[in-house]
């Protein structure tokens, strides 16, 4: 379930590799070139990356082996970007305006009103998002 990112305080990634076992990976067109030799799913015009042994191709541990390198969607999660959405999810970034929401099955999410550190994650996630980084940071398990 996703909520507006108004309703969260935090979120830090303690790399529990949760999301790399229970989700699917929705691939880009340059995401798709890149890591077809893996062998993907298609499914009603997308495409996935095929999990081996129920869990991401590179998945070692609970660790991601391409960090920098990843799709996109692992770099943002728990977060969702869009352009339109509820009220609640209005995020501005400069003067441009997003609807952000938070991915709550991540364990690491705690409810309350939105912390700095909060703020500076979405910041990066927009940045992603908007391809102005590729390395991500804020987003990435810090002890890792």
């Amino acid at each position: 379930m996703k909520v507006p990112w108004r309703r969260v305080s935090s979120w830090h990634c303690s790399a529990c590799g949760k999301c790399c076992r229970e989700y699917r990976v929705p691939l880009t067109f340059g995401e798709y070139l890149r890591f077809k030799k893996l062998g993907l799913v298609e499914e009603k015009r997308k495409f996935y990356l095929r999990k081996i042994n129920g869990k991401c191709p590179f998945q070692i541990g609970n660790i991601c082996s391409i960090q920098d390198k990843k799709p996109i969607v692992c770099k943002l999660f728990p977060f969702t970007i869009r352009f339109r959405g509820n009220d609640d999810a209005l995020y501005w970034y400069g003067d441009e305006e997003y609807y952000v929401y938070i991915d709550v099955s991540c364990k690491n999410i705690v409810f309350g009103s939105p912390t700095k550190s909060l703020k500076e994650r979405i910041n990066e996630a927009i940045e992603l998002f908007n391809g102005l980084r590729t390395r991500v940071h804020l987003l990435q398990c810090l002890n890792c």
